[in-house]
């Protein structure tokens, strides 16, 4: 047996009930990662492209952009938390094991994050004084993509027990990542690029609902449509790439499982339409489009959260560990006590959003 004893102390709540709000926590997280990847990547480019003229569309665009970033890191933290910590108390004794052997990457992930985060107040603050700030955009997109490349490393050791004792001996400090999984790279690469389909969804949505100028607005509604559009079917490439990846033991598990084989048809499809309602956004305007891009946006990513979730079941089952077969001790109280709040917290945090993206920040480009 791989893995480390099982915890004495049984679950406080059903196995269905906490994957049930880690698959909700770690999509609204997803979506927040798509966001923040893909909008510091439009903030540095546009912002490049017209550093030598702030008035133009562009420039307001990318100011807009520079100005919103901040609040959306504040989401991508805060909403990391929960479905982190549902990972730990049903797959702590692999996730704890690899975050071990990579501890110094791991601690690491904080020092990165508060510099990165650093570096989009100053953008925020130059956009503010009109001036260029592109570079800053692009040092914190290394930042965080790198912290999606250790977490990506991560969560890919600990579904390699096999591994774990060699890793060790090689290197006990934990300041080595480890190599050979043909997994790691597609994992990553999918995160990266399915971002550009999201942040196109959400360009369409402030292009129809946001209070910017008629010409930012233009701009912001074409970009969206290419972003989604073509997003959407490179969010399609990369989707098949990881499945393809997996463990021949993985995908005949998957296609037999009653709950996890439509997970990954459930995605194509939603990253179709998305792609779609991109593509038709470029020769209709208005609302549907875009509520249509974001709709079929967010339910790509709770498909993809759920395939994830059926790779690490079945490649955990394989190797020795069934999250199903845990003692649990149930209190009620409590946990109805827990999603009473959580419920009102997701509520706040809708509010927040509407809030946000009635935001007249772009205006201030002219």
């Amino acid at each position: 047996m791989p893995f480390p004893t099982l915890d004495p102390i049984p679950l406080p709540a059903p196995v269905w009930l906490f994957k049930v709000l880690h698959i909700v926590t770690l999509s609204l997280h997803f979506v927040t990662i798509y966001l923040m990847v893909g909008g510091l990547t439009l903030a540095a480019l546009w912002n490049f492209r017209s550093r030598n003229d702030a008035d133009t569309p562009l420039y307001g665009a990318s100011a807009d952009l520079a100005r919103r970033l901040p609040v959306v890191m504040t989401y991508l933290v805060n909403l990391g938390i929960p479905p982190l910590l549902f990972a730990q108390v049903l797959y702590g004794r692999a996730l704890y094991t690899s975050s071990i052997l990579i501890g110094v990457y791991w601690l690491a992930v904080i020092f990165i994050l508060t510099a990165a985060y650093y570096l989009l107040y100053v953008a925020a603050r130059r956009a503010d004084q009109r001036r260029t700030f592109w570079w800053l955009s692009l040092l914190s997109l290394v930042g965080v993509t790198y912290i999606g490349r250790i977490y990506a490393t991560n969560l890919t050791l600990m579904l390699r027990p096999e591994v774990w004792l060699e890793l060790y001996r090689a290197d006990p400090l934990g300041a080595q990542l480890p190599t050979g999984d043909p997994t790691t790279l597609p994992r990553f690469l999918f995160m990266m690029l399915t971002s550009f389909a999201v942040t196109g969804a959400a360009l369409l949505v402030l292009a129809q609902f946001g209070q910017a100028e008629t010409d930012v607005r233009a701009l912001l509604h074409r970009w969206g449509s290419w972003l989604a559009g073509l997003g959407g079917l490179l969010a399609i490439g990369t989707g098949v790439w990881v499945h393809a990846t997996q463990p021949a033991v993985v995908k005949a598990a998957l296609a037999d499982h009653a709950f996890y084989a439509w997970s990954l048809p459930g995605f194509l499809a939603c990253a179709g339409l998305l792609a779609l309602f991109g593509f038709l956004s470029l020769k209709v305007t208005g609302w549907i489009p875009a509520i249509g891009a974001a709709a079929t946006g967010f339910l790509a990513t709770v498909m993809a959260v759920i395939a994830r979730d059926g790779i690490r079941d079945l490649t955990l089952l394989a190797k020795g560990f069934d999250v199903w077969q845990q003692p649990v001790a149930a209190n009620w109280q409590v946990v109805v006590l827990f999603l009473v709040l959580f419920v009102a917290g997701l509520g706040a945090i809708g509010w927040m959003i509407h809030v946000l993206a009635k935001a007249k920040g772009v205006a201030r480009h002219a």
